[in-house]
């Protein structure tokens, strides 16, 4: 701990990732966004660090439940139809000819990727932005739970893995990236995006950050 103002501050690795106070937050692992037939590898995405990170981000992901983290999965919707998309929002998701459609609720593309299982004690918010705080209850269910640590991987790592990054650091909470549980189908988008995360936050691989969560028996 450190001491700044009278305050004590979590800074080593094991302070921030104290199961006592810390959440997975997972983003966006939807087949839209990580499958080799969804909606984004239909654009002409490169999924190639995608596939290679999804085994690590469903495999931490039960590491996580195992060791009784509070899990908290967080989808990416978009209403039939563009219900949910204004005129701005429609310009960014067309300005590289991908279908607006992805995450649509109901189809394939917006369920979870094989090999995760969503628990009677797991959470699930939707979001409708990036930004899995924008207009979601996650403030509210992290902080009803006293978390004061959210643990976050997913895709895509420059959109909506940075801008939940950002915005939980501005909810006041200790931010921890899983290095190698975040991808995009932009690698290089996800280099840069990695870069800036490692100036501000703490990024560390999921190795590390297990050795804090040992399994419950």
């Amino acid at each position: 701990m450190k001491t700044a103002y009278g305050k004590l501050v979590r800074d080593s690795l094991a302070e921030l990732v104290d199961p006592k106070i810390a959440a997975l937050v997972v983003i966006d692992i939807q087949n839209d966004f990580c499958s080799p037939q969804g909606l984004f590898a239909q654009a002409g995405r490169d999924m190639s660090l995608v596939a290679a990170n999804t085994p690590n981000m469903i495999g931490f992901v039960r590491a996580a439940q195992r060791a009784g983290i509070l899990t908290v999965f967080v989808r990416q919707n978009t209403l039939p139809g563009g219900l949910s998309d204004s005129p701005a929002w429609l310009r960014l998701k067309l300005r590289d000819g991908k279908s607006p459609e992805y995450g649509t609720p109901g189809t394939w593309g917006w369920q979870l990727c094989d090999g995760l299982e969503v628990r009677a004690q797991d959470i699930v918010i939707d979001k409708f932005r990036p930004d899995a705080f924008v207009r979601t209850e996650l403030d509210l269910v992290l902080r009803a739970n006293g978390i004061e640590t959210t643990v976050i991987i997913g895709a895509n790592t420059e959109g909506c893995v940075e801008s939940t990054v950002r915005s939980a650091c501005h909810h006041d909470y200790y931010t921890v990236i899983v290095e190698d549980c975040v991808a995009s189908s932009l690698p290089r988008f996800h280099e840069t995006s990695l870069a800036l995360m490692r100036n501000r936050f703490v990024v560390r691989p999921a190795r590390e950050i297990l050795e804090h969560w040992p399994e419950r028996h």
